[in-house]
């Protein structure tokens, strides 16, 4: 029986090789999913060129593109059509011509019927069952739990707890009364290292907590620092984002870092035994469970949902709310069909 988990290493040092300009992120998810597709497609040996010649003869008699979809949500058919459509053009002169376009127009057809499906649904702005359940609490409720976190200052953790906790949800600097707070993804927060020196942090797309300017300092997240696509042109975003950091939560972190003895360039948040950095996934279970009395499932997203639907006291002009997304990093666009909900 042939072990597919191999595969899955195969392909993303494959995909290291001819897209070196994808994060470390992207890399792992579409490896995971073209494991997928060639187990589907009973691939019994690695060779890239002898599967993406397999589906090309197979588009040519099935339109669908089911046999590489397979199954699931539609989020997990986009990525598996994103992660073909990679191995499709880094080997477009192997392949026969009209084979290659009648696969590469199938996957941007399929794909924008499968992008409109997803935007169409989370447009109509109705809340999920979790969303019901979880958008319950209000956000006053959260930020007054996060600040009142009493954290043991014997445990290990304990700080580590109040810290995330704090800058999830009360990193804000409050212009005319009113707060706006810096929500960013897991991605950013999981992978923050200390910078305390006068000088910028390096031009090397890490993440860093810089203290002398009270800032995020920001190189690698979903919107900065590597590639998106813009139809068939692969498109670099912004190298660098800054975001305030609240006084009162850099004069904790400086006391977090005296008491865990961080040095410089060293990662802000480690795992329970203090050996190593924590990752994404371990950041969200982190999280979760310390915001588990408020729901199931309380994680980042459902944070920056419950922050959109809360209740302002004025209403925002154009230059407030441009500042409210900035800080969100998202649009008004996006917050109003993904995260704005009835």
């Amino acid at each position: 029986m042939t072990d597919f988990n191999n595969f899955k290493t195969q392909f993303s040092e494959y995909l290291e090789d001819i897209r070196p300009d994808l994060s470390q992120q992207s890399i792992k998810l579409y490896s995971h999913q073209l494991n997928k597709i060639s187990s589907n497609n009973n691939l019994t040996e690695f060779n890239v060129l002898k599967f993406i010649t397999r589906l090309t003869n197979k588009a040519m008699r099935n339109k669908t593109l089911n046999f590489i979809m397979i199954d699931g949500s539609n989020q997990s058919k986009n990525q598996r059509l994103s992660a073909i459509r990679n191995v499709l053009e880094a080997n477009k002169e192997s392949l026969d011509k009209k084979k290659f376009l009648n696969l590469m127009n199938l996957i941007s057809t399929v794909g924008d019927r499968i992008r409109t499906e997803i935007s169409q649904k989370v447009g109509t702005n109705i809340k999920t069952k979790d969303e019901e359940e979880n958008m319950k609490v209000s956000w006053s409720t959260l930020t007054e739990f996060a600040a009142d976190y009493k954290p043991s200052l014997s445990s290990s953790t304990g700080m580590r707890d109040y810290l995330i906790l704090n800058l999830m949800l009360n990193n804000y600097d409050e212009i005319d009364g009113i707060k706006y707070n810096v929500i960013l993804r897991v991605i950013e927060y999981a992978s923050l290292f200390v910078w305390n020196n006068k000088r910028k942090p390096p031009n090397n797309k890490k993440n860093y907590i810089y203290l002398h300017n009270n800032q995020l300092f920001i190189q690698h997240s979903k919107t900065i620092g590597g590639v998106r696509r813009v139809g068939s042109a692969i498109v670099h975003q912004k190298e660098l984002a800054t975001y305030k950091l609240n006084p009162k939560i850099k004069d904790f972190i400086k006391l977090y870092i005296k008491k865990n003895k961080i040095k410089n360039n060293e990662p802000l948040f480690y795992n329970d035994k203090g050996t190593e950095q924590i990752d994404n996934n371990y950041f969200s279970k982190i999280l979760k469970g310390l915001l588990s009395k408020f729901g199931n499932n309380m994680n980042s997203t459902m944070i920056r949902k419950i922050y959109e639907n809360r209740t302002l006291d004025v209403k925002l002009n154009a230059n407030q709310q441009s500042l409210l997304n900035k800080n969100a990093d998202h649009s008004l666009a996006v917050a109003n069909t993904y995260y704005v909900k009835i």
